[in-house]
């Protein structure tokens, strides 16, 4: 696309020419301030919102940005992940996929991607890993699941042994009309899809996520890149997805959600996670940019809310203002930008919010490897000891590279546990309360680093009054860093029981993360 007016020629699903007004459509703050949640034993908080906080000064929400390893986890190796054209070597493997460890041996399983097939691979560190022979097709790791952007779940509410796994993904199954208008019939804007391949969405099932048997039906319009979430409390499937075309939203890549009960009936999308006039700005900062969009959402539950990795794409006009060229070897570069990785949040899985001043969460670089693009991640991190890890597409080039600059390797992000984002103080004292609550469990542990500063808390009442032998002189905490530090008064280790308290973080030099009552 060299001209936004040209849209129509690059758009696979979409069968008209978008305008483009000066302000995207947005996601509106709530005009009234939620009812703070209910703050249950053992659920941890932490600070990415505003929730759980009545009021806060002097303290500064910060994104932390992934350390990462300094080469690739997995790279494009095998003889059937790498393709041949005209004596150049194509190397891509992605993980729009899914990680997952096992509970009882800490084993690591990977769902991950060439572009051709879903393949799988296991690791004992989640760093080393290894392509168990499947006999599935011939003697390598590839699977039978033949989707595009392979999401991948383990449900732990399936009675049916043989649907313990649960997939979605994209796949041009063959022109059909009367498939086709029997999925528009569930739905109620259709109009807008024009794919003349019939790229749809589908989901599949496996008893051991290695063979699997996909539904025969398309369960969503659209198509490229879906992520499958579950949520914990009513096991719903919320499918992140994007729509080409859909006339609520500008450009082609935006997010949009769809909930399901069943993994065949499917509510009406919504769009969740859409560029805006801000992140239009970014775009524009570089050279020859233009507007960006969004390129997937890897949703999933934690501490009490649920957390995304949303992976805004700044677009970029034409292709050399990036590259120097417009095409290479005789290929056209296909759309061209920039992708990187944003912290995004919500406190129902429906309804999301930008994080802070939405710096990335994994920015590109330093390393080679992850330069040019991040192109999406794995639906949900893992956790291993005290820090949080999650895979995701690492790319030399911008959007729009091509073979031999442009390789696709898998990569490692991690963090501290519940360290995507925190409260910071600098050397004058921040103070951040929480709304009223009574507690459920007895004991409270925070998660900071002051190692150069201090920490202390204090108790209210509901009527922001300090409870006798739970002030914060005598329950300082100086010099150390921890991801579950427990506090304590003069009165002792036990929160007050029975009533309604308030509780009042104070920092210096420091971060505050999180806290639990246990």
């Amino acid at each position: 696309m060299r001209r936004l007016s040209q849209a129509k020629s690059l758009l696979p699903c979409l069968g008209f020419v978008i305008a483009f007004p000066a302000l995207l459509l947005a996601q509106k703050a709530p005009l009234e301030r939620p009812a703070a949640p209910a703050l249950k034993k053992g659920e941890k908080q932490l600070f990415v919102d505003d929730g759980m906080i009545l009021a806060k000064r002097g303290l500064t929400r910060v994104v932390h940005p992934a350390k990462k390893l300094e080469h690739p986890v997995l790279e494009a190796e095998m003889p059937w992940e790498v393709i041949e054209e005209g004596g150049i070597l194509d190397k891509r493997v992605n993980i729009y996929g899914t990680v997952l460890r096992d509970e009882a041996t800490g084993g690591f399983r990977m769902w991950y991607a060439d572009p051709g097939s879903v393949l799988y691979a296991t690791s004992k560190d989640g760093v080393h890993w290894e392509r168990p022979i499947l006999k599935i097709a011939g003697k390598t790791n590839v699977t039978n699941l033949n989707l595009h952007s392979p999401s991948i779940i383990e449900d732990k509410f399936e009675a049916d042994p043989q649907k313990r796994y649960k997939a979605v993904g994209n796949a041009s199954k063959g022109v059909d009309a009367a498939k086709l208008q029997r999925l528009k019939d569930k739905f109620e804007l259709v109009d807008w899809y024009r794919d003349k391949t019939h790229r749809l969405y589908y989901a599949a099932h496996s008893p051991d996520g290695l063979r699997w048997t996909v539904d025969p039906e398309p369960i969503l319009l659209g198509c490229d890149t879906i992520t499958l979430s579950q949520d914990p409390v009513t096991g719903e499937y919320l499918a992140f997805h994007k729509r080409q075309g859909d006339p609520r939203v500008v450009g082609i890549r935006q997010v949009f959600l769809s909930v399901s009960k069943d993994m065949q009936h499917w509510s009406e999308p919504q769009p969740v996670m859409v560029a805006d006039e801000m992140d239009n700005k970014a775009a524009r900062k570089l050279k020859g940019g233009t507007y960006s969009e969004f390129y997937n959402l890897s949703a999933f539950a934690y501490g009490g809310q649920w957390l995304g990795f949303a992976t805004p794409f700044r677009r970029v006009e034409p292709p050399s203002a990036l590259f120097g060229n417009d095409e290479m070897n005789g290929h056209k570069r296909s759309a061209t930008g920039i992708i990187d990785v944003q912290l995004v949040h919500s406190r129902d899985g429906r309804h999301w919010h930008r994080c802070s001043d939405r710096s990335p969460v994994i920015a590109l670089g330093p390393h080679a490897y992850d330069a040019g693009s991040i192109f999406g991640l794995c639906n949900s991190p893992v956790i291993v000891g005290d820090e949080m890890w999650m895979y995701y597409t690492a790319v030399t080039t911008p959007h729009g590279g091509l073979a031999p600059e442009k390789s696709q390797s898998i990569a490692r992000a991690a963090w501290r546990l519940d360290g995507l984002a925190s409260l910071q103080a600098k050397e004058k004292e921040g103070t951040v309360e929480t709304h009223a609550f009574v507690p459920a469990g007895k004991i409270l542990f925070a998660n900071a680093d002051v190692k150069g500063g201090r920490l202390s808390v204090e108790v209210l009442d509901a009527a922001g009054n300090v409870i006798e032998g739970y002030d914060k002189e005598s329950s300082v905490i100086e010099k150390q860093d921890g991801v579950k530090l427990q506090i304590r008064w003069k009165r002792g280790e036990a929160l007050p029981a029975g009533f309604p308290i308030r509780i009042r973080f104070h920092l210096e030099n420091g971060d505050l993360y999180s806290y639990v009552i246990d």
